[in-house]
């Protein structure tokens, strides 16, 4: 469970719309007031719209974490470059060992 830094997590959304749903439906059946109603109604229309937006950001962030391209060169590793050649390391990673040290 993912937990957001401005809030409950959408797990912890998603159990409390139902609760307050369930809320408005004993509230209905009571025939309590039309201003406990319109406040809950309000509440759980706030809070489906904060549960899109949380379900729309979690898939957004899931296909940027996606790697691009086909799916045998992602899980390969491989990068081609445009012509179809294989890139080369070297270029992105420094040599091992400590700056200066010959052997």
């Amino acid at each position: 469970m993912t937990k957001r830094r401005d809030g409950p997590s959408l797990q912890e959304q998603k159990s409390q719309l139902l609760r307050l749903k369930q809320d408005l439906d004993q509230f209905k059946s009571r025939q309590a007031g039309a201003a406990v109603v319109g406040s809950l109604q309000a509440r759980i229309r706030e809070l489906e719209a904060s549960v899109t937006r949380a379900e729309a950001a979690r898939v957004t962030d899931r296909e940027s974490r996606r790697p691009r391209g086909d799916d045998e060169d992602a899980e390969s590793g491989d990068m081609p470059m445009a012509d179809g050649t294989m890139r080369a390391t070297s270029s992105r990673f420094p040599p091992r060992g400590r700056p200066g040290r010959t052997f």
